[in-house]
């Protein structure tokens, strides 16, 4: 039982390798993704077997590189027209259909969660960044945002009003005075200021921090009412448990991102993984959740990914294991 247990974990490993390569292969490979792919190729004859199955599936589609040739709203519809045309097709049961969609879904998912994770949160942006990019944009009134990699802002100032909403990542402000409030909403929160200096931070499960780095702003709940006003060095988080209490912190160790570096202290594992993988070209899956809850301390570069992730292996122990465009971290 155990021995056919693991067989077919090893099967559902296997293809999922295959579509993540089948994906990234026609798509805009490099030329060290070529080279990775035809090693991981010739590692096994099963290997082989599997991407030829994807390949086979996939042939009753049209090849996937003309879609992904295209914009992004052309790469989902022209499948899901593909299906559509099947479905009018005599001769073809429920089932064949049902397992030619299954197989679309899988590699249009595939594609978006390797090349694409934000791709229906970018459309609703007004400036976003690409991992591995930061980018300093100057808005209508004056003010700056400097935006951390993999990072998405929207705009919507009116004569009374400038607000704008942090929809992903990490953004610096520096607020030109104006009579009209300026407005940074991230997730159930809003900071309001005058003018001033503050970063506001996202992260994927919904939290928001924002630290204050001079001036004055006023953290809000609007549902639950609650608020803090910080003073400059001080910063607080909000989320599902509500809004925290100001804590003292090093603005410029909070804020190290704005010249390459990453500086974190007793932090779990899987939140230091998170934010390197915002500045990594591919995607980063930690394997091991208690691993993930390990708390970690260091300072690394942000310049280079692949630096940060072999000085954090150093220093913490573990293994990684790279598949194409998706390391794994393991014990």
């Amino acid at each position: 039982m155990d021995t056919d247990n693991s067989h077919r974990t090893d099967e559902l490993l296997l293809e999922k390798q295959a579509i993540a390569w089948f994906t990234r292969m026609n798509g805009r490979p490099s030329p060290a993704d070529r080279g990775d792919f035809e090693a991981w190729l010739a590692a096994s004859s099963d290997h082989a077997r599997h991407y030829d199955k994807v390949a086979a599936l996939w042939s009753d589609m049209g090849t996937l590189s003309a879609v992904l040739g295209a914009s992004e709203s052309e790469a989902l519809a022209a499948p899901l027209e593909r299906i559509r045309a099947l479905r009018r097709e005599r001769g073809r049961g429920r089932a064949a259909a049902g397992a030619v969609l299954g197989l679309v879904l899988a590699l249009c998912l595939g594609w978006i969660w390797l090349d694409r994770p934000h791709l229906f949160e970018n459309w609703r942006a007004d400036q976003v960044t690409t991992r591995g990019e930061q980018r300093m944009i100057v808005l209508a009134d004056g003010s700056t945002a400097q935006l951390d990699s993999d990072s998405a802002l929207a705009v919507d100032f009116s004569a009374g009003l400038r607000r704008v909403r942090l929809l992903r990542g990490t953004a610096f402000f520096e607020v030109k005075r104006s009579e009209a409030p300026f407005v940074v909403s991230a997730g159930q929160g809003e900071a309001r200021v005058l003018g001033t200096s503050f970063e506001v931070a996202a992260n994927d499960e919904g939290g928001v921090t924002v630290t204050l780095a001079s001036g004055s702003v006023s953290v809000e709940l609007p549902q639950s009412r609650e608020a803090v006003v910080l003073n400059p060095g001080e910063r607080v988080a909000y989320g599902g448990h509500g809004l925290g209490k100001a804590e003292a912190v090093d603005v410029a160790e909070v804020t190290a991102w704005r010249a390459g570096r990453f500086i974190f202290d007793d932090m779990p594992l899987a939140q230091v993984l998170t934010r390197i993988e915002r500045h990594h070209r591919g995607r980063i899956v930690l394997l091991d959740s208690t691993l993930g809850r390990r708390h970690v301390t260091g300072n690394v570069t942000l310049r280079d990914s692949a630096a940060a992730l072999a000085a954090l292996q150093s220093s913490v122990g573990f293994s990684v294991t790279t598949v194409g465009p998706v390391t794994f971290v393991s014990p």
